[in-house]
């Protein structure tokens, strides 16, 4: 039988006057519900055929495409029967589908007599199948619960999703674009500047192509440049048996341990994506043991963040989330009897921390890219390893023909915070042809949180010997060496690094930030770098406020000269030489809301007083200008003083108003600003979106996230997609997703607002989990055709049974009967004969005709007609 629309149980139970009893009933208790007919306008016929609305959860025996939750958490969406089972209506669930589910093999009883065979079995109600199993079917939602005991089912990790429910997607090819126009003109001086950044992708099985490039033109008074630039261009796909992700092409090294080096050549790296929620990042396993069936509950700084049931013995906890980086964990184990025993599990990890058994790799072998000139092949490969708690190993190789590192650390966490070390060896060949340099680096990261006092701490240093190299200093020294190329960087010839991050909470007082950094290098090739920024924020009532304050000094560089009275036998490449400068800067900030609600505009103003006397005024007023929130808007006026300091021993000030708009539309987003200043004025414009060619045509949507979705919804242009960015079926019927998250459940929805009048969504949600880069397709099922609404009477005189379904010339069911006969019917053709069906003898149907004007412009088309029973 085929599943009818989840409307139409809602308008049959909603056209009859009932009663409830208050009290939820099991299958086998008491009606829930009391449907008097007397009460009806409809026929008596259909009374026998009401009276099955009196029991909770009422289904016609059928086939229904059902999201199946078993305990409470979603394992799949599927075609599920439903059979009469004597006074029962039971989903048919194949065992092998329940035991994928998770039920143990173990828990089913012995088949029915008579049911030996698995379609039988399947078709029996659950609680015979598995002891204590209930089942529990939300018809309007098509949700169907499986409520298991669970004792009865395996263990399984929390957020997991399972392989057979992973969407490759379909081949589909697109194009990202953003579009940047730029018009000033100063002291009557005009010029102009564009930018169109693409990014080109295909899908090809489970095979992702890409290619990223862009253009830019600048053009002034006397000259006028364009030029083409290539990015990257490579090609992945993922490895789920090894958890894994294979790229080949150009791209970048994870940075894991060493440096990031772009590369073009192979890599094949852990993707931590696959893994669920539950088991990325670091969180230590709980372990204990229980004498009853207790209730494990674990606390983090007061917060309850996990709570389960466990059998008596030994337990483990391993799919706790990851919350931060600090904070133990509290443990209380509630005995089924009333007794209470708690323990701590230190929780302090430094990044690099990995939960205990778990481990993630990249190896990559390749050519360096974006070194100078340097064209080196090199190898690299990192490993990480979680041996405990408490213990976690780090071991890397990198190497090319002039340059060989080794790498080898431990992250420890104890109670009183974690602690990591590494140290690496480098030996890579000296510029002047002089032997090899050889060098050590060692690092030392602390990270704790001091809960009583709301403080956190992180502090990470390094200490670099005067021959140590970063691979890529190292190539490009090399590469620059013969033409005395100018180097740019900012760990060449490093001698200490420090980084220190502090954060104090004061309460309802606000919030303390403190951020500090130190850099120091080898024989006064440049100066010392220093940072150092505080910051404080709070909110009173809606305004918040924050005052900042930073001082940074960056150090001079010197000239080759001075690098080779330090090193005699090094020769360096030349140096590009930059002032050394300190700049302090004092911010106030604050932040108005001018009302309430999700379109409330607000105002904010800051003060900016920096070192050498300038000041800088800001106020601004922003919000959304629509209720669909697709437009916003901005203006903001700024006032600069200058001191004589700053303006070569004058006084001098400059005042400038700015306005933007924003505007989100289904097939791309637009903007333009404008701003006018004491001698200037700007002008500019944008333009972001995408394009994606798939099998049902080309479709325009909003910029594209990696992975992405069609949607295709036949007829339903207009119709929106729920949080997809103002996305909306176009007239061929399709829409655009704009991002979707990869091995995840994602709830994709449509909105039949603004739909097209003669279209109806038979269902507006699915659930789909797609690999990485995926182009998933999501076809959702429409009704189209015209909406009629007909008093239809019978031969009798009598109306015709409420709730029967109303079927079309071919079988498909498009309609019901309402109170004292109306018909509802969606119907594909402006003529035709309808059937009126409310049971299997030849007397217990009839026809009517219609005949419908297209050229109305009307909603609803009403209309009263006659049924005839079949035969007459």
């Amino acid at each position: 039988m085929r599943a009818r629309p989840a409307f139409f149980w809602g308008s049959a139970i909603g056209a009859a006057l009932f009663s409830s009893s208050g009290q939820a009933a099991e299958p086998e208790a008491p009606a829930a519900y009391q449907f008097d007919s007397r009460f009806l306008l409809g026929s008596s016929l259909g009374a026998g055929d009401i009276e099955r609305f009196n029991r909770v959860q009422a289904v016609d025996p059928g086939v229904y495409q059902v999201d199946v939750f078993v305990n409470g958490m979603f394992r799949s969406r599927k075609n599920v029967e439903f059979r009469a089972v004597g006074n029962e209506v039971a989903p048919c669930l194949e065992t092998s589908f329940l035991v994928a589910a998770g039920v143990l093999p173990s828990s089913f009883t012995a088949p029915a007599e008579g049911a030996a065979d698995d379609a039988t079995q399947a078709c029996r109600p659950l609680g015979q199948r598995i002891p204590g199993a209930r089942t529990s079917f939300d018809v309007p939602r098509l949700r169907l619960d499986l409520s298991i005991p669970q004792a009865l089912m395996k263990r399984t990790i929390r957020g997991a999703v399972d392989r057979a429910d992973i969407d490759p997607g379909v081949t589909a090819g697109f194009l990202n674009y953003d579009a940047n126009y730029f018009r000033a003109s100063s002291q009557g001086t005009s010029n102009e500047s564009m930018f169109l950044g693409m990014n080109f992708g295909a899908n090809l099985g489970m095979w992702r192509f890409r290619q990223q490039s862009s253009y830019s033109y600048f053009a002034g008074r006397d000259t006028s440049e364009g030029h083409w630039n290539s990015i990257r261009a490579y090609a992945q796909r993922a490895l789920p048996d090894w958890g894994s992700e294979l790229t080949i092409g150009q791209s970048f090294t994870t940075g894991r341990l060493f440096g990031t080096v772009g590369f073009e050549g192979v890599q094949v790296a852990t993707d931590e994506r696959m893994l669920p929620d539950s088991q990325r990042g670091f969180a230590p396993v709980v372990r204990g043991v229980a004498l009853t069936n207790a209730r494990v509950t674990v606390r983090q700084a007061g917060n309850e963040i996990y709570q389960t049931t466990v059998a008596p013995g030994p337990f483990s906890i391993e799919d706790l989330y990851p919350t931060s980086f600090q904070g133990d964990l509290q443990v209380t184990v509630t005995e089924a009897d009333g007794r209470v025993s708690t323990f701590t599990v230190p929780f302090a990890a430094v990044p690099g921390s990995m939960r205990p058994g778990t481990s993630r790799y990249a190896a990559t072998v390749g050519r360096v890219r974006n070194i100078e000139d340097s064209r080196a092949v090199f190898g690299e490969g990192v490993y990480q390893h979680g041996l405990s708690n408490e213990l976690t190993a780090n071991l890397g190789v990198r190497g090319a023909s002039d340059y060989q590192a080794l790498l080898g650390g431990v992250v420890w966490g104890t109670s009183f915070g974690a602690l990591g070390s590494d140290a690496t060896y480098a030996v890579s060949k000296n510029p002047s042809g002089d032997g090899n340099l050889t060098g050590w680096r060692v690092g030392v990261s602390y990270s704790q949180s001091f809960q009583p006092m709301g403080t956190s701490l992180a502090l990470t240093g390094y200490h670099y010997s005067q021959g140590y190299r970063e691979m890529s200093d190292a190539l490009a020294s090399l590469a620059a060496q013969p033409n005395l190329t100018i180097l740019q960087s900012t760990t060449y010839l490093l001698r200490n690094q420090l980084v220190a991050n502090a954060n104090q909470s004061l309460g309802s007082y606000g919030q303390l930030f403190l951020t500090a950094s130190l850099s120091d290098y080898h024989g006064r090739l440049k100066d010392r770098d220093t940072q150092f920024q505080l910051s404080y924020s709070n909110v009173f009532r809606s305004i918040s406020y924050g005052v900042n304050i930073s001082r940074q000094r960056t150090g001079a560089l010197f000239g080759t000269n001075t690098a080779a009275a330090a090193f005699p036998n090094f020769t360096a490449p030349a140096v590009l030489a930059i002032d050394s400068r300190l700049v302090n800067v004092v911010m106030f900030t604050v932040s108005i809301p001018l009302g309430s609600g999700p379109r409330t505009a607000s105002a904010s103003g800051s003060v900016v007083r920096r070192s050498g006397g300038g000041t800088s005024y800001q106020t601004s007023v922003s919000g959304v200008a629509d209720e669909a929130q697709t437009l916003s808007y901005g203006i903001s006026a700024t006032h600069d003083a200058y001191d004589s300091a700053e303006s070569g021993g004058t006084s001098s000030s400059a005042t400038s108003v700015s306005g933007n708009l924003q505007k989100r539309l289904s097939i791309a987003s637009v903007g333009a600003s404008y701003s006018r200043g004491t001698g200037f004025w700007q002008a500019g414009a944008s333009a972001r979106g995408a394009l994606v060619a798939h099998a049902g045509g080309l479709t325009p949507g909003p910029y594209l996230s990696e992975t992405f979705g069609v949607v295709e919804a036949p007829g339903a242009s207009g119709a929106a997609v729920r949080n997809g960015l103002g996305a909306r079926v176009d007239g061929a019927g399709f829409a655009i997703i704009p991002s979707l998250a990869p091995y995840r459940y994602n709830d994709v929805g449509l909105d039949s607002q603004g739909i097209n009048r003669n279209a109806e969504l038979d269902g507006s949600l699915q659930r789909t989990a797609p690999s990485a880069g995926a182009a998933v397709h999501l076809k959702f099922a429409t009704r189209i055709g015209y909406a009629l609404l007909a008093r239809v009477g019978t031969e009798s005189g009598k109306p015709l049974p409420l709730g029967a379904p109303v079927l079309a010339s071919d079988g498909v069911n498009v309609g019901m009967v309402g109170q004292g006969g109306q018909v509802y019917a969606r119907v594909g053709q402006t003529e035709g004969v309808l059937t009126v069906k409310w049971g299997d003898a030849p007397s217990e149907r009839c026809d009517f005709p219609f005949n419908i004007d297209p050229k109305a412009d009307e909603l609803l088309h009403r209309f009263e007609a006659a049924c005839r029973t079949a035969g007459r």
